[in-house]
């Protein structure tokens, strides 16, 4: 039987971020993700909530959203709403080998690959690595082949 989309998904970041457990084993980095399918709406969420060590209180784990996303079905999207990595996973590529991950199996699936929601900074540096601007919306843009997600 072939997988859904989302379990797709599911699987591919989880074998991603699974190293880096180990890898942030000292800022205690684990993470969980959890799909919730609207059938009604033909709707696909998918979140993956990090934790992290609270640096007050060393023995609880400090939750986070690590990534959001929608898929949806009818039109053949994915949209990322939701990308934050806290600041010792920062400046390390992560983000965009997430979305690099994304782009390839929306690709092979035939869907299209949407960020959503983008605070201007982050849409800036989208475009300036060749992400496409969407026409009707000044904070969305679409991954395409020539985007540089290195």
């Amino acid at each position: 039987m072939e997988k859904m989309i989302h379990q797709q998904v599911e699987e591919s970041l989880a074998d991603y971020l699974q190293p880096f457990k180990e890898t942030y084993k000292d800022e205690g980095f684990s993470f969980q993700i959890e799909s919730a399918v609207q059938i009604e709406s033909a709707v696909t969420d998918v979140g993956v909530t990090g934790f992290f060590k609270d640096k007050y209180h060393p023995d609880e784990a400090t939750p986070f959203c690590l990534l959001r996303l929608s898929i949806l079905h009818d039109c053949r999207q994915i949209h990322i709403t939701n990308i934050f990595l806290p600041e010792f996973m920062r400046h390390k590529a992560i983000g965009r080998q997430m979305i690099g991950i994304l782009f390839r199996l929306a690709k092979q699936q035939g869907y299209d690959l949407f960020l959503v929601d983008m605070v201007n900074s982050f849409y800036r540096r989208m475009i300036n690595r060749g992400a496409l601007p969407c026409d009707e919306c000044d904070d969305v843009v679409q991954i395409v082949d020539t985007t540089d997600l290195r």
